[in-house]
C-alpha cells in the first residue's frame, strides 16, 4: 500500500484497512474498523470514456447506485460494440441514427434477459450531465442523448443537463489546470465552474461547501481481478477523517483518456476538485484506474468492446470488477 499525503499526514491507514482487500502492510492495522459506508448513497461519475463506463455502470447495476454524473459522454450503446461505430457516430459530429427512445428500448429488454438491472429501479435516481461549449471531440447531441435516456426513466426534476459553460473537452476546474478552452494534459480547464462541486451537489442535495484546503490523503489498494479486465492493479481511495464516526457515501470516479495516474500522475485525482467536497461531507472517493496497453495506449474505458461482448452489460469485465469492489467497500 502507498500513501500520497496532500497536506498534514492522518491516521486514516489503519481505518481504511477493513476496506481494503490487499494484505494489510507494517502501516495498517488489520483488526481497526474501516468506514461504514452508507449502502443507498453509492454514486459514480467520469469524463468521456470514464462517463460513458459511469453510465454503463449505472444502469447494469441501478441496485447499487443511486445515480450518476457524465460529463462529455456518449450514452450507453452508442457505439453498438464497434469501434468504426464508436468514432463514426459518437465522437467528433452528431450521432448518426441515435435514438435515445431505441436505445431505453434495448435496455428494457438486455433487462428482461438479466443482462442488466431493472430500469424501474432508476425512478429515483439522480443523473448530472454536461457538455462543455467548446467539445468537439464527443458532439452535443451525443451527450444530450445520453441524458435523454436518463430522462427514459427518471423523474424530470433528477436529472440536470448543462451546457452553458465555454469549456473544450477538459474536466472544468474553479482555477485548477489549463485553459478552459484548451485540450491538454492533464485535461483539467480552469474554467471558473467547480464541475466537482456541482455535480456532487446535485447527487447528493446539502452539501456543505469546503471551507478550508484539503488536508487528507490518498491510500493506493489492491483492485481484484483488475488485469483481466485492463485495469491497474492499484486503485486508489480517499476517506476523509469523518467517516469512522459518522458513516459515509461512496463516490466513485472514472478518468478520462489519457488522464488515468500512470499518464498525469496525480493530476487529475488531486485538481479536480473532488477531494474538498469529499471532506467536509463524509464522501469516501474510489478512483480506479485503466492500464494503457497496445490496444488501448490511452487507457480509455470501454465502452466500445475491446474488452469482449458483454462490456456493457453486468458480464462486462471492468462492470464486473468494479461492481463487486464497491459492493466489497459497502459490505465492509
Amino acid at each position: 500500500m502507498k500513501i500520497h499525503p496532500h497536506g498534514v499526514p492522518t491516521a486514516l491507514i489503519a481505518l481504511l484497512a477493513t476496506c481494503l482487500v490487499s494484505a494489510a502492510t507494517a502501516t495498517a492495522d488489520s483488526a481497526a474498523p474501516g468506514p461504514d459506508i452508507d449502502a443507498t448513497g453509492i454514486t459514480v461519475s467520469g469524463i468521456s470514456s470514464g462517463a460513458a463506463m459511469a453510465q454503463q455502470l449505472h444502469l447494469a447495476h441501478p441496485e447499487l447506485f443511486s445515480g450518476a454524473a457524465l460529463i462529455a459522454g456518449v450514452p450507453r450503446g452508442c457505439a453498438d460494440g464497434q469501434l468504426a461505430t464508436a468514432m463514426a457516430g459518437c465522437m467528433g459530429k452528431a450521432g448518426e441514427n441515435l435514438d435515445a427512445g431505441e436505445l431505453a428500448e434495448r435496455l428494457r429488454t438486455e433487462a428482461s434477459a438479466g443482462r442488466v438491472g431493472d430500469p424501474a429501479l432508476l425512478a429515483d435516481d439522480r443523473a448530472w450531465t454536461f457538455h462543455g461549449q467548446l467539445d468537439a471531440t464527443v458532439a452535443e447531441d451525443v451527450s444530450l442523448a445520453a441524458t435523454d435516456l436518463y430522462r427514459a426513466f427518471m423523474a424530470t426534476d433528477n436529472v440536470a443537463w448543462v451546457d452553458n459553460v465555454a469549456a473544450n473537452h477538459t474536466f472544468p476546474t474553479h482555477s485548477k489546470g489549463g485553459a478552459c478552452d484548451a485540450i491538454a494534459p492533464p485535461f483539467l480547464g480552469a474554467c471558473d465552474y467547480d464541475a466537482a462541486g456541482e455535480l456532487l451537489t446535485f447527487l447528493y442535495p446539502g452539501l456543505t461547501p469546503p471551507e478550508q484546503a484539503q488536508n487528507g490523503e490518498l491510500v493506493t489498494t489492491e483492485l481484484p481481478g483488475a488485469a483481466a479486465a485492463g485495469l491497474a492493479d492499484e486503485a486508489w481511495l480517499y476517506v476523509p477523517e469523518s467517516c469512522p464516526a459518522t458513516g459515509c457515501r461512496l463516490h466513485l470516479v472514472l478518468h478520462g483518456c489519457g488522464q488515468s495516474q500512470s499518464q498525469v500522475d496525480m493530476a487529475f485525482m488531486e485538481g479536480a476538485g473532488y477531494l474538498e467536497w469529499a471532506q467536509d461531507n463524509a464522501i469516501v472517493l474510489a478512483f480506479p484506474q485503466v492500464a494503457p496497453a497496445a490496444a488501448n495506449p490511452l487507457a480509455c474505458w470501454d465502452w466500445w468492446g475491446y474488452t469482449g461482448p458483454d462490456y456493457m452489460t453486468r458480464e462486462g469485465a471492468q462492470i464486473r470488477v468494479l461492481a463487486d469492489w464497491i459492493r466489497g467497500m459497502a459490505d465492509s
